[in-house]
């Protein structure tokens, strides 16, 4: 992930990937921009950690400046989702 707070031309923290509404990503980007979505980002990987499961920013983004994503991604979202969730 990028630095917040950090304006890059023509990216005034816009989603242009999170934008599914239906997701806790998708919310943040709704609620927050990129800031938002990162801040939960970051949580969902953090309670994946705490149930043992490890995953990285890079596992999913092939560009943490513009946060494009692998082809694998949207797979590895939902493991994330799946494992942020169990207790």
């Amino acid at each position: 992930f990028g630095v917040a707070g950090v304006a890059r031309a023509g990216d005034e923290g816009k989603c242009t990937i999170a934008t599914k509404p239906d997701t806790p990503t998708g919310k943040a980007c709704a609620k927050g921009g990129r800031a938002e979505a990162k801040k939960v980002m970051k949580e969902l990987v953090k309670q994946a950690k705490a149930n043992g499961q490890k995953f990285t920013c890079d596992g999913c983004h092939k560009d943490l400046d513009n946060y494009a994503l692998t082809a694998t991604a949207t797979d590895e979202y939902k493991k994330l989702e799946a494992a942020s969730a169990k207790k």
